[in-house]
């Protein structure tokens, strides 16, 4: 295994928030890496109308296609692979450990993001692959004003994602696939405030039709269609690269960041989803911009 000259910066994972970081770093002449393992979760967006400057929407890959391009402009490349580990030296630098190499850094940024918990519905998944499975109403809630729309749930926080939701429409169906076992009084009752409908029980399958409305059929024999279904199961954080070093995490499961974007440990910066429930590009990107500002102001002098 190969082990490289000392780098400025290696960043983990090349979605919006590492490929912003690269771009930055490559304009403070900064000798960076950009290591990724193709998983990024932008690549399911189908569309997105929220990003600035592009009204007429992006899809997820389009803009990584577009952040790339400009990455390369600036000099710098995107390297597939995957990182096992990282290690702290003795020197108060960090070996990051992939399969092929060992590259020395002063400093590492995580942009490892996170990944959506899916039920495990039969057509579940043929239907995120037709774009039509959402996880983020922030980023596209308007886009179903006035539609119906259905969000399947099986703890507290589906309650609160369909309370957020009711706001782009009044014809809201919450999907427990729990039967219950989180429902309490309390949770009963801000439904009820909010006029959200409750469906209960086991999802047998769900399918599409050619006008793209999505079915869900119940072990029951009914059924129900909605123009968008929102999945609010939660995501599972990609942090172990962090915590193995002892990065601290919050009750959700996101690395701490100070405002500068590094964690507790001295050199080790995070970006993007990994920090925050928000899940939004702009705030990844913006993010990035702040944590490659700061490794470059570390770094001066060198």
């Amino acid at each position: 295994m190969e082990e490289s000259a000392t780098l400025d910066c290696v960043i983990i994972g090349a979605g919006p928030a590492g490929l912003a970081a690269g771009i930055n770093l490559q304009r403070f002449l900064r000798d960076i890496r950009i290591i990724d393992a193709g998983a990024s979760r932008a690549t399911l967006i189908p569309r997105t109308f929220n990003y600035p400057g592009f009204g007429e929407g992006i899809s997820g890959n389009a803009l990584l296609e577009q952040l790339r391009a400009q990455l390369q402009a600036n000099g710098g490349w995107v390297m597939p692979g995957r990182v096992a580990r990282i290690e702290r030296t003795e020197d108060d630098l960090f070996n990051v450990v992939t399969e092929s190499e060992i590259l020395r850094s002063r400093t590492v940024l995580l942009a490892t993001g996170v990944v959506d918990v899916d039920p495990e519905i039969e057509g579940f998944q043929a239907v995120k692959q037709e774009g039509l499975i959402h996880y983020c109403p922030i980023c596209d809630g308007f886009e179903f004003t006035n539609e119906r729309i259905g969000v399947i749930a099986r703890e507290e926080h589906g309650v609160d994602e369909a309370i957020f939701i009711k706001r782009f429409s009044a014809d809201l169906t919450l999907i427990d696939i729990e039967d219950g076992a989180y429902l309490n009084k309390v949770s009963m009752e801000r439904l009820a405030h909010s006029d959200i409908a409750l469906v209960q029980g086991k999802v047998s399958a769900m399918y599409t039709d050619e006008s793209k409305r999505i079915h869900l059929r119940m072990d029951d024999g009914t059924e129900h269609s909605f123009a968008a279904i929102y999945c609010a199961l939660g995501t599972e954080v990609r942090s172990e690269l962090g915590t193995n070093m002892g990065a601290l995490r919050n009750p959700q499961g996101y690395l701490v960041v100070n405002p500068h974007m590094q964690t507790g440990i001295e050199g080790l910066y995070a970006a993007g989803d990994i920090t925050n429930h928000l899940s939004q590009i702009t705030v990844a990107t913006g993010q990035a911009s702040i944590a490659a500002t700061a490794i470059h102001n570390r770094l001066q002098g060198r």
